[in-house]
This record gives C-alpha cells, sequence and structure tokens, in this order.
C-alpha cells in the first residue's frame, strides 16, 4: 500500500518572525500525519541547538494539501 503523504504547515510559539534570516517557528513539512509533521521540525531544531526549548513548542499544525486524489483539502499535493 502506499504512504498518503500530507503538507503540513507547522506552527510554533516563537521563532515566527526574523528579519535576517529564517523564521524556523513556521515551517512545511511533508508527512504521514501531524504528529510526524511536528517531530521532523522539532528534531532539526533540537539537533541544530536552535531557539529556546520554550519556542520550540507547538502552536499549531495545518493540512495544506494531500496527496490523496479524492481529499477534502481542496488542493492536491503532486510528489
Amino acid at each position: 500500500m502506499d504512504k498518503k503523504l500530507k503538507l503540513y504547515r507547522v506552527t510554533l510559539r516563537g521563532m515566527t518572525y526574523n528579519s535576517t534570516g529564517v523564521a524556523y517557528g513556521s515551517s512545511y513539512v511533508i508527512a504521514e500525519n501531524s504528529d510526524e509533521a511536528y517531530k521532523k521540525v522539532r528534531k532539526f531544531l533540537d539537533e541544530n541547538d536552535l531557539g529556546f526549548s520554550k519556542d520550540r513548542e507547538l502552536d499549531k499544525v495545518e493540512l495544506i494539501a494531500d496527496s490523496y486524489r479524492y481529499t477534502d483539502t481542496g488542493c492536491l499535493l503532486h510528489l
């Protein structure tokens, strides 16, 4: 069975604005589910020691697109 991948926007409590570089608090992630999407972002931030731990906490995860043809998101993800 093929994995049904989805595109998520993961927003953290901090690091969402940066005038000089990347705003690490807002990321787009391809994953199977919302938990996996947040874990990917958190792992990257932890490994690179970016921001404070309180800034790495999850604020929200939004489903943007789905690779499944009959999606309710209104947007198809092509891989």
